[in-house]
């Protein structure tokens, strides 16, 4: 076993396809397909499961690639630290960020990055909290910023706000004061499907009360809820990031009474990316952009976790 066959197996895992990984490395097929079969001859197990759809790793592969991806990350650390011979962060780091998070911070953090720490290759990764968190916790992700996330032993959280999700619609409520989650259930709603962490919100607040909503159409995508509330087709339920980047003419944004609907959002470190300088320079420059940003005012209806202030 040598690291050139477990960066090899690493993408292949990673694109869940061997063709895929031979034209992302350059490599001729059969050559990386050699390189699959000697280690699981020299391992004695098979390592992926090759069919018409591609190939996945096996339960042995899984933990290979694992190991791999610590060990490469050890070997570009030390590369890095012996050529540079300095303490300047230097690397290349996987960020994941929900959408609405993304729409915040993603383009102030590339920019103060490339300012302050032009070594780092920052490389951003969209998604779902629950996509997210399965991807670092398989560590395909250095950091993430994931929401209501549970302990997990292969990473670190530290939690950076509360967000409030608000009632999002037309219009014709009264924006004097917060808004019942009673006359919220009466309202039809459009949410988002399980196990997303708004519909799970909802459903849990409206449980503990005895109440019930109307859903009168699902579906995971930000702009199309924005969309259907601007249409007056129906209601929403968005924290105030998911719509930073959309037109707020004709939309009303309103607080529910008590504040029922919150989500924490947190900065999860892979444990295999911890000791990384340039993944402490994300963390670093993530962290305290997030806290700027709530102080002047520019991210609306969160507040900061004790520590993070």
């Amino acid at each position: 076993m040598d690291l050139k066959q477990l960066k090899y197996f690493a993408r292949i895992v990673e694109l869940e396809s061997i063709t895929a990984a031979a034209q992302s490395l350059f490599v001729a097929q059969p050559s990386l397909s050699q390189h699959v079969a000697n280690l699981e001859a020299e391992l004695g197990v098979k390592l992926l499961n090759r069919g018409a759809h591609g190939a996945r790793a096996t339960t042995p592969g899984e933990l290979l690639y694992q190991y791999a991806k610590t060990i490469l990350r050890q070997v570009e650390e030390a590369t890095v630290a012996v050529k540079q011979q300095a303490h300047d962060p230097a690397g290349h780091v996987t960020l994941g960020l929900p959408t609405s998070t993304s729409r915040i911070v993603a383009v102030e953090l590339l920019r103060g990055l490339t300012e302050r720490h032009r070594q780092v290759s920052l490389e951003i990764v969209e998604g779902s909290s629950a996509e997210l968190a399965d991807q670092i916790s398989r560590q395909r992700l250095d950091l993430t910023v994931a929401v209501d996330v549970q302990d997990n032993a292969r990473f670190d959280i530290y939690p950076l706000l509360t967000e409030e999700l608000l009632l999002v619609g037309a219009g014709g409520l009264p924006a004097s004061a917060p808004v019942p989650l009673e006359r919220v259930c009466e309202l039809p709603m459009v949410l988002p499907s399980f196990p997303n962490s708004v519909r799970v919100r909802m459903e849990r607040a409206c449980t503990e009360r005895g109440l019930r909503y109307q859903v009168i159409a699902e579906t995971s995508a930000a702009s199309v809820m924005a969309g259907v509330a601007r249409a007056g087709l129906a209601w929403t339920i968005l924290p105030w990031s998911a719509l930073n980047a959309e037109d707020h003419a004709g939309l009303q944004c309103l607080a529910i009474e008590g504040r029922p609907l919150t989500r924490t959002l947190s900065l999860c470190v892979s444990k295999a990316a911890a000791s990384s300088t340039a993944c402490a320079a994300v963390s670093q420059a993530l962290t305290e952009l997030v806290r700027r940003k709530v102080a002047d005012g520019s991210w609306l209806h969160v507040a900061l976790e004790p520590g993070r202030r």
